[in-house]
């Protein structure tokens, strides 16, 4: 009975390890450096820049505080000019306040970059 229960134990903490890497998306270093190059701009008005997959990236602003819409395509432009024109890209811009107290965002605007 012990070995069965030892032998299931191992299984499920196997199991369990492969679903959650399985989860961990893995971005290329281009992905990152668009991240750290978009969050280190001295004219960024989001608080954060996050790849949530591929060709979707999402970057938390505090609402109102600029064109939303205006600023997804300016970050089109800048992903464009910096490897991702083929990518088609899709910008998401969110609340700050709701995506840091709730874990959830309010989609503010969105650009499909071409």
């Amino acid at each position: 009975m012990k070995a069965r229960i030892s032998y299931g134990a191992i299984i499920l903490s196997l199991f369990i390890c492969g679903i959650s890497h399985a989860q961990t998306r893995d971005f290329s270093s281009a992905h990152k450096k668009i991240e750290r190059a978009l969050e280190g701009t001295s004219g960024f008005p989001g608080s954060d820049a996050i790849w949530v997959k591929h060709d979707v990236l999402l970057i938390a602003v505090a609402k109102g505080a600029i064109n939303e819409k205006k600023y997804a395509k300016q970050v089109c432009s800048f992903l464009n000019t910096n490897g991702f024109a083929s990518q088609k890209v899709s910008v998401i811009i969110v609340d700050q306040a709701e995506l840091r107290n709730r874990n959830q965002w309010s989609q503010l605007a969105e650009a499909q970059c071409k």
